[in-house]
C-alpha cells in the first residue's frame, strides 16, 4: 500500500512539472514549482504516515475503550475471567523471581562465566575437596588458569572492648579475591609469604568493619584481638563483596564474612598435605579457554601426582565445575519443578479463559452477525474481541504485580534455610515485564480461541438458527477446552497429593534421635590456650554446669549435630574385615563427650555410651553406628572389637542408632565417635535435653559458659526442632507450591465445568422443555444435562494419569516413600477431579430440572 501512495505522489508531481511546462517555464522552474504546489515525495509521503499512526492509535484506542465498557458491562464475566488471570500471574511471577533471582540472574562477580569450583572424584567419592598438595601442584603447573585459591569455614571470636563475640571468619589463600576479580577497598590483600600458622593478620569485611568499628579507616595497621591474640588488619573489603559459598565448612554464597584470614599452607605432617581434605578450591579460567581444555589440563596433572603417589591420588579425577551450577546445588531441580508446575497453572488460566470467551462470542452470534452484515469488516470485530482481552490483561498484570510485590515478605519467609541465593529473590523489573508479558501472552491466546468461533454464515442464518441444532457444532470446542482443564488440574492434583504422601512417609520415618526439647549451640576454641589438656578440663567443667540447670536432663559435646551437613570422612581398618579389591572402607569420624547420646537422643543399641572414665589417659575407644557394624563386622559381634583410626587402635565399645545425613537419604553413612577427651577437636557443639521450652533456657546456658570460661563466646543458640525443621525446609517449600498450584487448578477446573454446562443448559432450555412437556423424567433431565460434564472428566482425568507420572519424575529428588506412579495418588487425583467435576454441576443440572415446560412453550 506505502508503493502505491508513493507512486500515486510522483504522478501528481509529474503532471505539476508537465503543466508548469506547458505554461511556458523551463523544466527547472516548473520542477520549482511543482515543490512548491505539491511539496517533496518525501514529503508528501510523510504526512500520509504520520496520518496513517494517528488514525490506527486513535482506532487503538477506541477499540481498548470500548473493550473496557463491554468488560463493565459484563461484571460477572470480567470478574471471573480477571480473577483466574491475577492468580495465574501472581504465583507465576512469584515462582519468577525465584528463578530469574536463583537460576537466571548472574552470580556478582566480573565474568562469572568463567568461575569454576574444583574437586577430585573417586569411584566411593565422587566429589570431595582437593588436598593441600594437589592444590600447590596446580599452581605450579595448570596452564589453563588465571587465578586459583583454596578457602575454608574458620570461625574465630573477637574479644574487643572486653566482651567476647563469635565472628564469622573464612581463611583463604592470597589468589582468592584475584580469582573473584576483588580487590580490597582499603589497604591491600594478603601476600604469598603469609599464608603460615604463625601469621596473624586479616582483612575486615566491609559491613563488620562499620557495624564494629563505625567504618573508621584508621583501623587499617591497628590490631585487634581475635581468639584471644593480636592480628593487624591490613585490608577492608568492597562494601557489596559477595562470599561465593563453599560445600565444606563454608558459609552460603551471598552471606556475609566478618573477617577474612590467610590459610596456613605449612602443615607439618608432609602426609596430612596429600592426604587431608578440608578446603573448598575456586579457579577463574583464562579467557578463551574451554572447559573441555580446563579439563584436560587439571585431569594431566592428577595423573601425574597419582603416578607418583599412587596411595593418596590413585584411581581418581578432578571434578570441574561452573561456579553457578555449583551454587544452586540440588535446589536447580526444586525451582524448574515449580516453575513447570506454575506454566501448567497459566496454561490452566489460558484454557478456562478461552472456554469463557467461546462462550461470550456464541452468546453474541447474532449480533455479530447483524454487524458483519451491515458492513462491518471480519477484523474490525476481532479487534473489538481481542481488545477485551487486552484491557482485562492489562488490569490483571497492574493487580497482579501489586499482589506480588505485597506477597513478597511472605514468599521471603518461605524460603527455606540454606536455599541458594535468598537474597536475590526480590521483586526487580524483569519480573514486572514477565507479568505483564504472561498476562498479555495468555488473555490474547484466549481471545484468539474466541475469534475463531466468528459466524461464518449470512445474517438471516445466524437470526434464524435452530438453537439445538447449533449448539452442538458450536460447543465442541469448548467441550475440549474442559477437557483439557480437568488433565491439567488432575497432573496438579497429582503432584499435590504425591508430596503429601511422601511427607507423610517421611515424617513416619525412624529417624534415629529425638530433636523435642534439645537446646543446641556452637563453640569455636582458639589456638592459643587451649591445648589438649586444657579443653579436656573445659569440657568437664562446662557439661557440668550444663547438667546442672534448672530443667536439665542431661548434657553433652559432639563435633557435629544431626541433619546439619557435617561429612567429615575418614578411612579406617576394620578388625578382622578383608576389604574386597578397590574397595575404601571408611566411615563419618566424629568426636564426643559423655552425655551427648542421651541429650540427643540416640539410644544406644548395644554396648555402652562414652562416659566420663575415657580420659586421654584410658585405652581408647569409639562408638559405631547400626550401619558400620552390619557392612564390616557382619554377624561378628562389634562390642570389644577393634578399628584403627587414624593411625590409632580404638576398641569398640558401644553402637548407636542410625542418623542420615539428611531425613530424606535412603540410609545413613557408616559414622563412629571418639571420646573427645582423647581427640580433642577445637569447632564443638553443644547439646541439652529440657524438660520445659528450650529456648526460655538460652539465657541461663550463655551465663553457664560463662562461669566455664569467659573466654569462650557461645554462637549459633538454636532448637534441635529448628534444625530439624530447616532440613525439611525445601521439601516443605515445595509441598506448599504444588497445594497451591493445586488449590488454583481445582478452582479454575470447577469454573470451566460449572461454565459449560451453564451455557449448555441455557442453549438446550427449549428442548429441556419439549423433553419435559413431552413426559421426561427429572432423572432422564440430569443424566442428559451431566452425562456430558462427568465424561469430560472422565476423559480428561485419563490424561492427566498417564502423563502424571513424567510430573512425578520431575519431583523424584523430593520423593521418599512413593514412587513417581505411584497408584493411591493416582486414585486420589482422578477421584478429586471427577468430584470436583460433579460438584460443579450441581447448580445447572438443578436449573435444568426446574424447568417449566409451559413457559417455554408460551415462550416460542
Amino acid at each position: 500500500m506505502a508503493n502505491d501512495r508513493e507512486d500515486e505522489l510522483k504522478l501528481h508531481f509529474d503532471l505539476e512539472v508537465e503543466a508548469g511546462i506547458e505554461r511556458g517555464l523551463t523544466r527547472e522552474q516548473a520542477r520549482r514549482a511543482a515543490r512548491i504546489r505539491v511539496g517533496s515525495v518525501a514529503e508528501a509521503m510523510e504526512e500520509v504516515r504520520d496520518a496513517g499512526r494517528f488514525a490506527s492509535l486513535a482506532t487503538a484506542w477506541r477499540d481498548l475503550t470500548q473493550g473496557a465498557g463491554v468488560l463493565r458491562r459484563r461484571p460477572a464475566y470480567a470478574t471471573v475471567a480477571g480473577g483466574a488471570l491475577v492468580a495465574a500471574v501472581v504465583v507465576n511471577t512469584l515462582v519468577f523471581t525465584i528463578l530469574y533471582g536463583v537460576l537466571l540472574r548472574p552470580l556478582p562477580y566480573p565474568h562469572p562465566e568463567r568461575l569454576a569450583r574444583i574437586f577430585e572424584s573417586s569411584q566411593s567419592q565422587p566429589k570431595f575437596p582437593l588436598s593441600i598438595y594437589h592444590f600447590e601442584e596446580n599452581l605450579r603447573s595448570a596452564r589453563t588458569l588465571e587465578a586459583q585459591a583454596l578457602y575454608t569455614g574458620a570461625d574465630m571470636q573477637m574479644s574487643e572492648g572486653g566482651r567476647a563475640e563469635a565472628v564469622t571468619a573464612v581463611a583463604i589463600t592470597d589468589g582468592f579475591f584475584p580469582a573473584l576479580g576483588a580487590s580490597p577497598a582499603m589497604g591491600r590483600n594478603f601476600a604469598a609469604a603469609e599464608l603460615t600458622q604463625s601469621a596473624r593478620v586479616v582483612i575486615l569485611g566491609h559491613s563488620f568493619w562499620q557495624r564494629r568499628f563505625g567504618g573508621d579507616p584508621a583501623i587499617l595497621g591497628r590490631t585487634v584481638r581475635l581468639d584471644l591474640e593480636p592480628w593487624t588488619v591490613v585490608g577492608i573489603t568492597p562494601p557489596h563483596l559477595e562470599h561465593i559459598g563453599g560445600s565444606y565448612r563454608s558459609p552460603l554464597q551471598g552471606e556475609t564474612v566478618d573477617v577474612w584470614r590467610p590459610l596456613p599452607l605449612d602443615t607439618v605432617n608432609a602426609g596430612c598435605r596429600k592426604g587431608c581434605h578440608y578446603t573448598n578450591a575456586i579457579v577463574r579460567l583464562k579467557e578463551g579457554v574451554s572447559w573441555a581444555a580446563a579439563d584436560e589440563d587439571l585431569n594431566a596433572i592428577l595423573a601425574a601426582l597419582a603416578r607418583q603417589f599412587p596411595d593418596f591420588y590413585g584411581r581418581r579425577t578432578v571434578r570441574l565445575m561452573p561456579l553457578a551450577e555449583e551454587v544452586t546445588g540440588g535446589s536447580k531441580a526444586t525451582i524448574l519443578a515449580i516453575a513447570i508446575a506454575g506454566a501448567l497453572v497459566l496454561l490452566l488460566a489460558a484454557v478456562n479463559i478461552a472456554g469463557l470467551t467461546i462462550a461470550r462470542t456464541l452468546a453474541r452470534r447474532r449480533e455479530l452477525a447483524v454487524r458483519l452484515a451491515l458492513g462491518g469488516s471480519r477484523w474490525r470485530v476481532t479487534r473489538s474481541i481481542l481488545a477485551e482481552n487486552l484491557v482485562l490483561a492489562a488490569a490483571a498484570a497492574v493487580v497482579g504485580i501489586a499482589l506480588t510485590a505485597a506477597a513478597m515478605p511472605m514468599l521471603q519467609r518461605l524460603l527455606p534455610a540454606g536455599f541458594p541465593r535468598t537474597h536475590e529473590v526480590v521483586l526487580r523489573w524483569p519480573a514486572g515485564l514477565f507479568a505483564v508479558i504472561a498476562a498479555a501472552l495468555t488473555s490474547l491466546a484466549a481471545g484468539a480461541a474466541g475469534v475463531v468461533r466468528l459466524p461464518v454464515s449470512g445474517p438471516a442464518e445466524a437470526l434464524h438458527e435452530d438453537s439445538r441444532g447449533s449448539a452442538g457444532s458450536r460447543s465442541r470446542s469448548r467441550l475440549l477446552l474442559v477437557a483439557a482443564q480437568m488433565t491439567l488440574a488432575c497432573v496438579l492434583c497429582f503432584g499435590a497429593i504425591l508430596m503429601l504422601r511422601s511427607g507423610s512417609a517421611l515424617a513416619a520415618r525412624s529417624h534415629g534421635f529425638d530433636p523435642a526439647g534439645v537446646l543446641t549451640f556452637s563453640l569455636d576454641f582458639p589456638r592459643k590456650g587451649y591445648g589438649d589438656a586444657e579443653k579436656e578440663i573445659y569440657f568437664g567443667k562446662a557439661q557440668t554446669r550444663l547438667a546442672s540447670l534448672p530443667g536439665a536432663q542431661s548434657a553433652g559435646f559432639s563435633t557435629s549435630l544431626p541433619w546439619t551437613g557435617y561429612d567429615d570422612n575418614t578411612s579406617i581398618v576394620v578388625d578382622g574385615y578383608a576389604p574386597a579389591p578397590n574397595e575404601a572402607v571408611s566411615a563419618r569420624y566424629q568426636g564426643a563427650t559423655a552425655g551427648f547420646f542421651a541429650a540427643i537422643g540416640m539410644p544406644v543399641v548395644s554396648g555402652r555410651d562414652i562416659s566420663e572414665a575415657d580420659t586421654s589417659k584410658a585405652p581408647k575407644v569409639v562408638v559405631i553406628n547400626e550401619v558400620l557394624a552390619r557392612r564390616y563386622f557382619a554377624r561378628r559381634d562389634p562390642i570389644g572389637r577393634g578399628i584403627r583410626i587414624f593411625g590409632e587402635q580404638r576398641k569398640v565399645v558401644g553402637v548407636v542408632t542410625d542418623v542420615q545425613d539428611f531425613p530424606g537419604d535412603p540410609s545413613a553413612a557408616p559414622s563412629c565417635w571418639m571420646s573427645m577427651a582423647q581427640v580433642p577437636f577445637g569447632r564443638v557443639k553443644a547439646a541439652i535435653r529440657m524438660r520445659s521450652e528450650p529456648m526460655a533456657a538460652a539465657g541461663a546456658v550463655r551465663s553457664a559458659m560463662a562461669e566455664a570460661d569467659a573466654d569462650l563466646a557461645v554462637a549459633n543458640v538454636r532448637t534441635m526442632e529448628s534444625i530439624a525443621a530447616d532440613a525439611f525446609a525445601e521439601r516443605n517449600f515445595a509441598l506448599w507450591w504444588c497445594q497451591l498450584f493445586a488449590a488454583i487448578a481445582l478452582v479454575l477446573a470447577a469454573i470451566g465445568a460449572y461454565a459449560m454446562l451453564a451455557y449448555n443448559v441455557e442453549q438446550r432450555h427449549r428442548e429441556i422443555g419439549i423433553r419435559m412437556a413431552l413426559g421426561a423424567s427429572r432423572g432422564a433431565i440430569v443424566r442428559l444435562v451431566a452425562a456430558g460434564v462427568v465424561g469430560l472428566a472422565a476423559s480428561g482425568v485419563a490424561l492427566g494419569l498417564a502423563a502424571s507420572p513424567a510430573v512425578g519424575s520431575l519431583l523424584g529428588s523430593l520423593l521418599y516413600g512413593v514412587t513417581p506412579g505411584d497408584a493411591a495418588s493416582l486414585a486420589a487425583a482422578g477421584a478429586m477431579i471427577l468430584g470436583i467435576a460433579i460438584a460443579a454441576s450441581l447448580a445447572p443440572v438443578w436449573r435444568a430440572i426446574r424447568t417449566a415446560p409451559a413457559d417455554v412453550l408460551r415462550d416460542q
